[in-house]
């Protein structure tokens, strides 16, 4: 997912191979296929699963530690992850574009404007957890710090993150001790542990009532956009992005650092990620689950974790690279992360066909770990499909569709370099 037109992606090239990072690659497919981990069980349970793995009551012990694994190591990890990369792709667009700054920023507006709307249109029609629509949003917003220096980039990033572990703990509060007791019981019986009628209710609209709840779907997914933008995305996904600009110019992403120093954030990142996921865990089984505490307090340490674990990721990717094993997996990631938002939207279409009501209708049908048979079938497709296409046709069709929209038209009068 990059925007503008690089030195070397002249019109009439093949942005697939021409100006390309590999490791930028490899790290994208990684991130894209990681990301199912989590945006699966979105997918195939209801909604309040998600965030409460014991809405519908105890699991069972295999769907249990299944989830447990998932949570250390994925959420929020494989998005993170995408996100920083995001940020580091517009820096590098940014740094690759031949014109001036403002010919760079109209086009990157405009690009940022199609994002939004393929988002809102896969939120809209497809699944409410989108976040192309946040990333243009974002994007919108750091293409006016890229000239900051690194230490104020980061500064900023912790100020964001701190920000969003301050509104956790006044929500937190809301609920303890503010919100009445009426309306917060109504809130558990629809969102943290749902009543019959309310999983019912989910599952007709996703199923069987598939086009007749159109209506209905698109103005859930409307207001889980705004819900998760304003208590969550727009505060970590501009930080992990200002993250992402500060290790591309370092040399992190790009492979520039020595053996020794990514073993040394990987250790580090896993040393403090995974306990911080487990004290997240730990503590919301000591409130017994209580909504009014786990929903916010129980998600900081892992909010934390996240970016420590994400590092941790990259870190073990990139020594993946370096050391020049492995060629075939590192081919088939490569060729995942070319077609990045292909296989994001694929990742949607596939999932929908296979939970909703237009196609098998398995919604609310599989636990955790039947859940993870189908993430495994869908990275084997998009594997094979990645290669293939690749081989054969270049940019991912989504990726084709993105450069070609309407641009706006070459200024005469550039301003200063990108």
């Amino acid at each position: 997912m990059s925007v503008g037109t690089s030195r070397r992606e002249q019109p009439g090239t093949d942005a697939t191979t021409a100006g390309r990072l590999p490791a930028l690659d490899v790290l994208r497919g990684v991130a894209i296929l990681g990301i199912l981990l989590m945006n699966i069980q979105s997918f195939g349970l209801v909604s309040s699963a998600y965030a409460n793995p014991k809405a519908l009551g105890e699991p069972p012990m295999l769907d249990w530690l299944v989830w447990m694994v998932n949570h250390v190591v994925a959420d929020e990890k494989f998005l993170s992850m995408l996100t920083i990369l995001f940020g580091a792709g517009f820096l590098l667009m940014a740094q690759r574009f031949q014109g001036g700054a403002g010919e760079f920023e109209r086009r990157f507006r405009r690009r940022m404007a199609w994002l939004f709307v393929f988002g809102a249109v896969h939120a809209l029609l497809i699944w409410p957890g989108d976040i192309l629509a946040a990333y243009a949003v974002c994007g919108l917003i750091i293409i006016r710090l890229r000239r900051w220096s690194n230490a104020d980039l980061l500064a900023l990033a912790l100020l964001l993150f701190t920000a969003v572990m301050v509104l956790w703990m006044l929500a937190s509060a809301v609920l303890a001790f503010i919100l009445p007791p009426e309306q917060l019981k109504q809130l558990i019986s629809v969102y943290w542990s749902p009543s019959s009628d309310v999983v019912k209710e989910e599952v007709e609209r996703l199923t069987h009532g598939w086009l007749s709840a159109f209506g209905d779907r698109a103005l859930h997914a409307a207001g889980a956009q705004l819900w998760m933008f304003g208590s969550d995305r727009f505060w970590r996904m501009t930080a992990l992005m200002l993250l992402g600009m500060v290790l591309l110019r370092t040399g992190f992403l790009t492979g520039g650092w020595s053996t020794r120093a990514y073993a040394t954030v990987a250790l580090l990142g896993l040393a403090l990620g995974v306990p911080l996921a487990l004290l997240g865990v730990w503590f919301n089984e000591a409130v017994g689950w209580d909504f009014r505490y786990a929903m916010f307090l129980g998600r900081i340490p892992n909010h934390w974790g996240s970016v420590a674990m994400a590092l941790a990721w990259i870190a073990l990717v990139l020594m993946l690279v370096r050391s020049g094993v492995l060629a075939r997996l590192r081919l088939a990631l490569s060729a995942v992360g070319r077609l990045a938002m292909t296989n994001y939207l694929n990742q949607s279409f596939i999932s929908a066909a296979i939970f909703y009501g237009f196609g098998l209708g398995l919604f609310a049908q599989l636990g955790h770990a039947g859940l993870m048979g189908v993430v495994v079938l869908i990275w084997a497709f998009q594997i094979a499909f990645s290669l293939v296409w690749q081989r054969y046709l270049g940019a991912g069709p989504f990726e084709r569709a993105w450069r070609w929209l309407p641009q706006p038209r070459r200024s005469t009068q550039a301003g200063g370099a990108a």
